[in-house]
């Protein structure tokens, strides 16, 4: 009696903790499509901006939010290593001149960019764990990621009458940039906004069809958007998701698999559409050039591999990219690199900013939370953001997708739903295992 009351308690109060909390999903959508539609939120003002607006979520979901102690217990191992990453990276900073130059740290580093790019780590790692937190808290990524796909279908029709305004002023060759302003970033928010929508459209659980069908278009219109920025990237990498996808769902549809002529059919259908939309955006012309460009890009990502060499510990400070590279710059390569912003490859920025043991760090970290993912139960919800990070990542290594703090936000948001829904189901898992094993062995 006493154990039927307690869990009654139990229930209610966490009723009463999501009705608390049921302003949080929603507004992390909102916070996300704020900075697409700001540019990205890629210059000082509004980077800053942004870095607030999330910071100010994240204390606003710990402060109101219960105690969630098994999130923390099961999180602790990735929390560890990413807070090492973060003060790994603050330290030259932080600590006094005379220290720093004792441990061969760079000292005063970016002087003027320092404190916002730690600012803006700092922002992402908790749109991370907020993220996470609220899929814990419901036990699934699929409210967070419906919610985040139905404010992107919103987007995407303030985007679409967008370009119809600049297809007026624009020739064929030109590359759409989107709200965002860069045309890859753009490119490969649209490829992880279809993928998304696909996934809501082809979701086995009992969708309105209205929305179904609102999503379906929404992805159509995603993909459009994509071929319009050029971004060749991107939209090979919607190719590959959207396959992986279909292929996912065939495999697990619960009312009986479609005939796989028909998904053949379809598949034909899609190619062929995506294939015209290429021929008749920039993609098309731009690919000629892909053998030339891809031997480009490595030589730019070798060049910037051998400027993080020269810092292999400490790197050159959080925000120093743009500082260093023309301090680095020679008559041999200035005209190549003169304008560069970013080194087009996440890991090899990271690691001229924080040195190699920063990213390794980083790395470590992420590797752990993807250890807690692969081991987890998984529904459909976690499939379409999956094929979204593995979209943004492909970018992030070839283009500065990860360095724009908007899309670097959305591959926050992704990655913490899909966390958060691994740990409320991991354990489970491992406890129905235990189960089965005295099963057989009594």
């Amino acid at each position: 009696m006493a154990d039927h009351a307690a869990a009654l308690q139990a229930h209610g109060h966490g009723a009463r903790s999501r009705q608390t909390l049921g302003w949080a999903v929603p507004a992390l959508a909102v916070l996300l499509v704020a900075q697409w539609l700001a540019g990205g939120a890629n210059q000082g003002v509004s980077s800053a901006l942004a870095a607030c607006a999330d910071a100010a979520l994240a204390i606003a979901v710990f402060v109101l939010a219960p105690a969630q102690s098994r999130f923390w217990t099961r999180a602790r191992g990735p929390f560890v290593l990413l807070a090492a990453a973060l003060l790994w990276a603050a330290l030259p900073g932080l600590l006094p001149a005379g220290l720093a130059r004792a441990l061969a740290m760079p000292v005063n580093p970016a002087a003027d960019r320092f404190a916002l790019a730690l600012a803006k780590a700092l922002a992402t790692t908790l749109l991370l764990i907020v993220a996470g937190l609220l899929a814990y808290r419901d036990g699934s990524a699929r409210g967070l990621v419906r919610v985040l796909t139905l404010a992107g279908l919103v987007y995407l029709l303030w985007a679409a009458a967008d370009a119809l305004d600049w297809l007026y002023d624009s020739a064929r060759a030109a590359r759409y940039s989107g709200t965002i302003g860069n045309p890859n970033a753009a490119g490969i928010v649209f490829a992880a906004l279809a993928l998304l929508a696909g996934g809501f459209a082809l979701a086995p659980d009992a969708e309105p069809p209205a929305l179904r069908g609102a999503a379906l278009a929404g992805s159509a219109v995603a993909l459009v958007l994509c071929a319009l920025t050029g971004s060749r990237s991107a939209v090979l990498l919607a190719l590959v998701g959207g396959v992986l996808l279909l292929v996912r769902r065939w495999r697990r549809w619960q009312d009986g698999r479609p005939p796989l002529r028909l998904v053949g059919a379809a598949g034909l259908v899609l190619v062929a559409l995506l294939g015209i939309v290429a021929w008749a955006t920039p993609v098309g012309n731009r690919s000629v050039y892909l053998p030339e460009d891809a031997g480009s890009r490595w030589a730019v990502i070798d060049h910037y591999t051998g400027i993080a060499q020269a810092q292999l510990l400490w790197g050159h400070g959080l925000g120093s990219f743009y500082d260093v590279n023309q301090q680095t710059l020679t008559a041999e390569v200035a005209p190549l690199y003169w304008n560069f912003g970013a080194a087009h490859n996440a890991p090899v920025q990271q690691a001229i900013e924080t040195g190699w043991p920063g990213l390794a760090l980083l790395l470590l970290a992420l590797a752990a939370i993807g250890w807690q993912v692969v081991r987890a139960q998984r529904d459909w919800w976690t499939v379409a953001p999956l094929c979204a990070l593995i979209a943004i990542t492909g970018s992030g290594m070839v283009d500065i997708a990860l360095n724009v703090p908007a899309v670097a936000a959305l591959f926050a948001v992704l990655l913490g739903a899909i966390w958060g829904a691994a740990l409320a189901n991991g354990a489970p898992r491992v406890r129905r295992r235990v189960r089965a094993r005295g099963v057989r062995g009594a």
